[in-house]
């Protein structure tokens, strides 16, 4: 199963495009992500580059433990893959807004 670490920049909201492999083809999507200061925590929207059709808004990025590690489990019907917050230092802190694309990756692979 191929996976890719999404290409964050960490310490700053941000908008990219990506191409990922995702069950044997390959899917572009546009991602933004947004810190929520007040809350402390990040989260990302998710736009098919293609059509520009919304497929998620708002969806936080948070640490789970297995079977809730899926970020994208709820939308297994949109078949965009699964998403998973990994921390680097093995903790099970939270990504601040500095730690994102750094100590902590967003890692992306095929459907469950």
């Amino acid at each position: 199963m191929p996976t890719t670490i999404l290409p964050i920049i960490p310490g700053m909201n941000q908008t990219f495009t990506c191409t990922l492999p995702v069950d044997n083809r390959n899917i572009t999507l546009d991602f933004s992500l947004t810190y929520n200061a007040l809350g402390g925590y990040w989260f990302m929207s998710i736009t098919d580059h293609l059509t520009g059709t919304l497929l998620i808004d708002s969806l936080p990025i948070l640490l789970g433990k297995y079977p809730a590690a899926n970020l994208l489990e709820q939308f297994s019907y949109l078949g965009i893959g699964s998403a998973t917050l990994i921390s680097t230092s093995g903790n099970d802190d939270m990504p601040t807004f500095d730690s994102l694309g750094k100590n902590h990756l967003v890692v992306w692979g095929d459907s469950p």
